[in-house]
């Protein structure tokens, strides 16, 4: 047996749908239909044609390097190599940040292997639809979610097995951050990051690969995402 051949038909979309709704970084050109045609025309047949306008950060979608880092991985620039990789979950459903105690835990699951990306579930893929309670907004409009601290990206970075990192939160900083300390200690180590996953589904710990498919922006900061989680019966690695 050999690569896809092992692969059972078990994939889930960890993708949020792009339209006039989706919850964008705030200051950011959200996502918006400019044009939309769609009709039988004269000649008998169906044509349909959109154009939109968005920025790179909102919905899902992928951080580069280079957002944090001048001299990091433009979007366009990441290796491919790095963009298929081993997936691992940590459930965080009950915390308010990502520390190192409830990170690292190689003693539960077995050590993380090189090349993992590594999803963190905070559990507000369920305020998806209410961006209010998503971004955690109050009364001055300040944002209040959960992300990771400093500490943990720091040990995320060091340990040198991860090709980046993913939230089902707006971003791997919490709401509160004033300085970006996480998104700059990933750039400074060309770590990546993958915001407003949608993890709905149940995932397993471990035993998964995912497929992290950014449009190739060339001279990108971030990118609209697609990722898949593909569950396999035997590993393919």
């Amino acid at each position: 047996k050999n690569g896809i051949s092992c692969i059972k038909k078990n994939i889930v979309d960890l993708t949020w749908d792009f339209d006039n709704n989706t919850i964008y970084w705030t200051g950011i050109k959200p996502f918006v239909y400019t044009k939309m045609v769609g009709n039988s025309n004269e000649r008998g047949y169906w044509y349909a044609m959109n154009e939109f306008c968005a920025g790179e950060h909102g919905g899902t979608h992928f951080d580069a390097p280079y957002h944090f880092n001048k001299d990091g991985w433009k979007v366009g620039e990441v290796p491919i190599d790095k963009l298929v990789a081993k997936g691992a979950l940590i459930d965080l459903r009950n915390e308010t940040q990502g520390r190192v105690e409830n990170i690292s835990l190689d003693n539960e699951h077995g050590a993380f292997d090189q090349g993992t990306v590594l999803l963190i579930q905070f559990g507000r893929s369920q305020n998806w639809h209410n961006r209010t309670k998503y971004l955690g907004l109050d009364e001055n409009g300040k944002l209040n979610f959960p992300g990771i601290s400093k500490q943990a990206a720091e040990w995320i970075a060091k340990s040198g097995k991860f090709y980046g990192v993913g939230l089902d939160t707006p971003s791997v900083d919490p709401g509160s951050t004033a300085d970006f300390m996480t998104h700059r200690i990933f750039g400074q180590y060309q770590i990546y990051g993958l915001e407003n996953v949608k993890l709905v589904e149940t995932l397993p710990v471990r035993g998964f690969t995912l497929l992290v498919m950014p449009m190739k922006l060339r001279e990108g900061t971030g990118a609209p995402l697609r990722l898949l989680a593909v569950l396999t019966s035997e590993s393919i690695w």
